[in-house]
């Protein structure tokens, strides 16, 4: 049969063959996830990541700057952890606009200045609007005490812009100006007139300084509560680029811990490799990040059947709701033998590497290859 007269086949036959899975199996796809997969699949707690959840107590609770490393090996969840965070931080504060949510995969080019950038574009014009209009409701002196608490003299030059033409019009240029600024855009003739600023951010410290005040005057006018940055693959930074670059980059993440003493919530995802290598590197950097969350490959099969049961039991019971009028089957997708096999194999395969055992993703993928092999008997 041809790959077309194999796909057409299959959308023809797409609901039904859905139903009979379920059937059989009580389930209607695939449960496990392919090596290609790294996210957007079950989360399955473990008690390392409760760390993560009491530090956001504390977060919430104080507005105290919170750090935690999420550290492991190549494939053991970590990206999957960031993922489940998230998904969760932003239910929790769906509708509270005071707390952002932001994540960011590094690039390899091993610039801190996308992550400033990402954080004032997350901010964005709206909350922009907001700043200046709360600056224009004041009275004068109560303004000119929260302008005067930013540490850069442009940073307080763009306040008294914004507070002016919310007043007298003209605002939502200069909010489009500002954010210009803000993100370090070249300056042209516009800029100096609406906000009278003379000099480009064109610097990770000067970024990181506006950025503090920006945090900083936004909280004391109830606008801002919280920032939670996450960043994934942090070990990136080490392909193809110069250990003194790393080491501005590296220094340029401490930078902001120090300047935030208050409203950020780090999360910072890095190899086990690449965390002893950074912190060799850069003590000063490994002082901030004393807080570790390690997670752990596979290393029995106790705990691989375990992580099977979860991925099919989550699957079912997303099964069960979408097949309401079809008694479920009871056939076993994969047996606890067959996932034995498949441990034993990769955790050998692992200790010919010198590597003690099996990462969740290898796992996962080799159940999804031998679950594709059980689905095309039925």
């Amino acid at each position: 049969m041809s790959l077309r007269d194999r796909l057409d086949n299959s959308a023809a036959t797409g609901r039904d063959r859905s139903s009979e899975l379920f059937e059989h199996f009580g389930l209607s796809r695939n449960p496990f996830p392919p090596a290609g997969e790294p996210s957007e699949h079950p989360h399955m707690a473990t008690p390392p990541e409760e760390k993560v959840n009491d530090a956001v107590v504390v977060f919430h609770r104080d507005h105290t700057s919170q750090v935690l490393l999420i550290e492991g090996t190549q494939g053991v969840g970590k990206t999957n952890l960031l993922s489940f965070f998230q998904s969760e931080l932003q239910e929790v504060y769906r509708d509270d606009k005071a707390f952002y949510i932001i994540r960011y995969y590094p690039d390899p080019e091993s610039s801190f200045d996308g992550i400033i950038r990402r954080l004032f574009q997350e901010l964005g014009e709206a909350h922009l609007v907001k700043l200046g209009q709360k600056l224009y409701g004041m009275a004068s002196h109560e303004r000119e005490e929260i302008i005067s608490q930013a540490a850069g003299h442009e940073f307080r030059l763009v306040l008294h812009s914004l507070a002016r033409t919310a007043e007298r019009g003209g605002f939502e240029e200069c909010v489009t100006l500002s954010l210009e600024w803000l993100v370090g855009l070249r300056l042209v003739k516009r800029h100096r007139e609406v906000l009278g600023v003379q000099f480009r951010l064109d610097t990770v410290e000067s970024k990181t300084q506006a950025l503090r005040d920006l945090v900083f005057c936004s909280s004391r006018l109830g606008l801002l509560k919280g920032i939670f940055l996450l960043l994934d693959e942090l070990e990136k930074q080490d392909y193809s680029v110069s250990k003194m670059t790393v080491l501005r980059y590296l220094s340029a993440i401490r930078a902001l811990i120090d300047s935030l003493p208050r409203h950020l919530f780090l999360l910072v995802a890095l190899t086990t490799e690449a965390r002893r290598r950074y912190f060799e590197m850069l003590p000063a950097f490994a002082g901030r990040l004393q807080n570790i969350v390690a997670l752990e490959p596979l290393k029995t099969a106790s705990e691989a059947i375990e992580l099977t049961n979860f991925y099919v039991k989550n699957e079912r019971k997303r099964a069960i709701e979408t097949h309401q009028a079809i008694s479920p089957g009871t056939q076993e997708l994969v047996t606890d033998k067959q996932v034995r096999a498949v441990f034993r194999d990769l955790y050998d395969l692992s200790a010919e590497k010198g590597l003690e055992g099996v990462s969740h993703r290898d796992f996962l993928h080799q159940l999804h290859v031998l679950a594709e092999e059980n689905i095309s008997k039925v």
